[in-house]
């Protein structure tokens, strides 16, 4: 396994933050501050308190060949107990924010679901679908998040990133290429420091409070609450379950209807209320995936849980049924951090390079 990092450049990087008066942790076990509470040992994790550090600091690791992974509110990844990592940046501490009068800029590490309140209480339209989504302005932005018909992009006017030689840059919406759960983000190592956004206050702030309100209900018919998770694998607009079974038997297709009539009428639907759950779909379709000791989220069978009892390899064996099952017009949503690395627990190589195949290969699907 290749080591991305040696004791040298690590002991540089050191001096060289030290010497800049920038924040960093030596040593951080990072576990607990991921929203998936999985991560090993970071050698060298770095939170910036404003742009310019990051800058200076994405400059130095570039001119040095240092790789590295930005990381923000950890709410759409996989961080691994197996391996170590050399060096990681936070945008956690930034988090500047400025009210105008038709306008807000806000940077990257800022809460989405602050920022939903913030607007409510400006009056201001928009931003309703966001509310629920765990994750920050720059994660917020980079998959161009929504719901509800919402998508973030809709009433962005700009943003500054760091390109990856480290230099400022900004640029308008129409340049950003936003799409479904993409943008000109994406697959790249631009990083987004700040976004304006339009802010026009309205007189309806009754109408965003009830909008809100019904959007947070409805998010709890579908998200788990209990576990640590990172939301839907799968983006899929259409029925998960459908698609899942899609290959299945007219027999086995019929069941499932049977079944969901049952359980998901409205008496059904009003008596579990407080408790909504999918416990009947999964039931009948873990019967059919006989490869994985995972029990997914009574929520449904789209959302990956850490229930503390299952190893990495058991958890990847039910993505990658899933993903057969579902077929290359659906990828996963979360992203698998497998570098850079300090070291690797050996055990850990096999699902490594499973993984690492993986990811190659759904890659190369999204590119056709």
């Amino acid at each position: 396994m290749n080591i991305d990092i040696t004791e040298e450049k690590l002991e540089l990087t050191e001096h060289f933050l030290n010497g800049k008066n920038i924040w960093f942790k030596k040593d951080h076990n990072i576990k607990y501050d991921t929203f998936f509470k999985t991560g090993g040992i970071v050698k060298i994790l770095i939170t910036p308190n404003t742009t310019n550090e990051l800058s200076i600091i994405i400059k130095y690791l570039h001119q040095n060949s240092i790789k590295y992974k930005v990381i923000g509110f950890t709410s759409n990844i996989i961080l691994f107990d197996e391996i170590q990592y050399s060096v990681i940046i936070s945008t956690c501490n930034l988090k500047k924010i400025s009210i105008g009068e038709d306008s807000i800029e806000v940077d990257c590490g800022y809460s989405l679901q602050d920022f939903v309140r913030i607007a409510i209480i400006n009056g201001v339209e928009g931003y309703e679908g966001l509310e629920g989504i765990p994750g920050s302005i720059g994660g917020g932005v980079f998959m161009n998040a929504g719901a509800y018909g919402y998508q973030i992009a809709t009433n962005i006017i700009s943003i500054q990133y760091i390109d990856e030689f480290g230099d400022l840059n900004t640029i308008n919406k129409e340049e950003c290429k936003f799409g479904y759960r993409t943008s000109f983000f994406k697959n790249s190592d631009r990083i987004i420091c700040n976004v304006k956004f339009k802010f026009n206050k309205s007189q309806t702030n009754q109408d965003i409070v009830k909008r809100v309100e019904r959007y947070h209900i409805a998010r709890h018919s579908y998200q788990e609450f209990a576990y640590p998770n990172l939301g839907s694998m799968f983006s899929v607009n259409t029925d998960f379950y459908r698609e899942l079974i899609k290959n299945e038997s007219k027999l086995f297709i019929f069941y499932y209807y049977i079944l969901k009539i049952v359980t998901k009428n409205p008496v059904i639907k009003f008596i579990n209320r407080k408790s909504p759950n999918s416990s009947a779909l999964n039931w009948l379709i873990l019967k059919k995936i006989q490869k994985t000791k995972y029990s997914p989220s009574r929520k449904g069978m789209n959302v990956l849980i850490n229930n503390g009892q299952l190893s990495t390899k058991e958890s990847f064996d039910y993505i990658f049924e899933i993903k057969r099952r579902l077929g290359e017009n659906f990828h996963i949503e979360n992203e698998s951090i497998l570098g850079p690395i300090y070291k690797i627990q050996p055990e850990f190589n096999a699902t490594f390079q499973e993984i690492s195949n993986y990811l190659s290969t759904s890659s190369k699907e999204k590119a056709k």
